[in-house]
């Protein structure tokens, strides 16, 4: 098996376990999940870039909302609420952490000072860590979550067209002059704690 396949399939399964620490886990596991770059030229020269997943989430009245993300060079990253007509985005909601802080006013009434709590964003400061932290979020709240059996026939699909994708490359390098065993090696895959075998 090669080095590649094999990156593959501990990726799918540590998916269920580890968090992902690079970006280029997170490319992979966006190319492996069918999540999609769809960015428009506008948004990416203002710095903003913006992920699909490939299904919809579906409420209990039947109606079905797409999911997409976007991520700011500001810091934020977001939850685009889509219109499901014109597929345009009507609002968004934040999804970087929380934290407290302690804020003081004028009261002019009481002709003092006032503290109230207040809730901040923490903002992520570069487009690396921005993509992680989106990666980790989805895959916590949209495939690891047990509501949910999201990953299937397309992660399954993709991980098969990946493994042909090789296994016909290795063949094309090889060219043997005598005959030989020509049937692919099996490999499995682990998701959501189902077996899966890829020939």
């Amino acid at each position: 098996m090669s080095s590649i396949l094999i990156s593959i399939t501990k990726k799918l399964n540590n998916m269920t376990e580890n968090k992902v620490t690079s970006i280029h886990e997170a490319r992979v596991i966006f190319d492996l999940l069918g999540i999609k770059d769809v960015t428009k030229d506008w948004q990416s020269k203002k710095g903003t870039q913006v992920f699909e997943l490939p299904f919809k989430t579906m409420y209990y009245n039947g109606s079905a909302e797409i999911n997409r993300f976007s991520i700011y060079k500001n810091g934020y990253v977001r939850k685009m609420v889509v219109h499901p007509d014109t597929n345009g985005s009507r609002s968004c909601y934040q999804l970087n952490k929380q934290y407290r802080t302690k804020e003081k006013w004028w009261n002019s009434h009481y002709k003092e000072y006032q503290t109230w709590n207040r809730l901040k964003r923490i903002m992520i400061d570069n487009h690396e860590d921005r993509v992680i932290y989106l990666c980790n979020y989805i895959l916590k709240n949209y495939y690891r979550n047990s509501k949910y059996s999201l990953v299937g026939d397309y992660t399954r699909l993709r991980v098969g067209e990946i493994h042909g994708k090789f296994w016909r490359s290795q063949r094309q390098d090889e060219q043997l002059p005598f005959e030989q065993n020509n049937e692919p090696k099996s490999v499995q895959v682990i998701i959501d704690g189902h077996r899966y075998n890829l020939n």
